[in-house]
């Protein structure tokens, strides 16, 4: 009799742990339905977010452009990025150093003017930060590997009012008072906020009054070229 009852408890105990794992089972499973169903939103909306980001910095883009007389890049282009309003640049730092001192006018097309936010020079925040302006006195540009370069906007480097803006973005070897004939030696970088529209400095660059001896060397020797070019075309038309 006894045996009996052990046997039948025994089986009651199987049973409801079997019910008790079926159960788990099935909560399980809708659990993960669940979940696949909460992923599969978040990509949506992650999908959804970046299209709209897009849409938003090729509008503000498309309104920089507007302002500009000249958008045609006549330098290399990064590969991906061909269909942009405003393109990453396909040229190493040497190169862009190099441009920018002979001609930094070809730089624009690449370029997103910005100036230090309001809530930099607020002291809300710590960081130097910075946003995009039509009138900015630095340009950033999307250089190789995604790296954010910041020079300072041409014509700004003799304005005895830009001083203060300029040394929160570069050592500044040399005088410290403007005017004077200052070099860009070093872009600052920059990390990405909001692509295309905000930018925390991540390093400062370098400003001298003393040239780099190479890099004008090369600016001389373009403009010299430029100069023979120009006397040539004269001659043949």
């Amino acid at each position: 009799m006894e045996e009996s009852k052990i046997v039948e408890s025994l089986k009651f105990l199987l049973s409801s742990v079997k019910k008790l794992s079926d159960s788990f089972i099935t909560t399980e499973k809708k659990l993960t339905r669940s979940f696949d169903n909460v992923a599969a939103d978040v990509v949506d909306l992650q999908e959804r977010i970046e299209w709209l980001e897009k849409q938003l910095v090729d509008l503000s883009d498309g309104a920089l452009v507007s302002s500009r007389t000249q958008m045609t890049p006549g330098l290399p282009v990064r590969p991906g990025s061909e269909e942009r309003v405003v393109p990453a640049i396909n040229l190493p730092l040497e190169d862009i150093l190099d441009v920018y001192a002979s001609t930094p006018a070809l730089l624009e097309p690449f370029s997103r003017p910005c100036s230090v936010s309001a809530r930099t020079l607020s002291g809300e925040i710590e960081e130097v930060e910075l946003e995009m302006f039509v009138q900015g006195t630095t340009w950033a540009l999307e250089a190789l590997d995604g790296v954010w370069l910041l020079v300072p906007r041409p014509g700004t480097l003799e304005r005895r009012t830009q001083l203060e803006s300029l040394e929160r973005l570069y050592a500044i070897e040399g005088v410290k008072e403007l005017p004077a004939l200052l070099q860009l030696i070093e872009p600052a970088s920059a990390m990405v906020v909001v692509h295309g529209r905000r930018w925390q400095l991540r390093q400062k660059g370098l400003l001298s009054v003393n040239p780099d001896p190479l890099r004008v060397s090369t600016a001389e020797r373009l403009a010299n070229l430029e100069r023979r070019i120009a006397r040539l075309e004269g001659t043949t038309g």
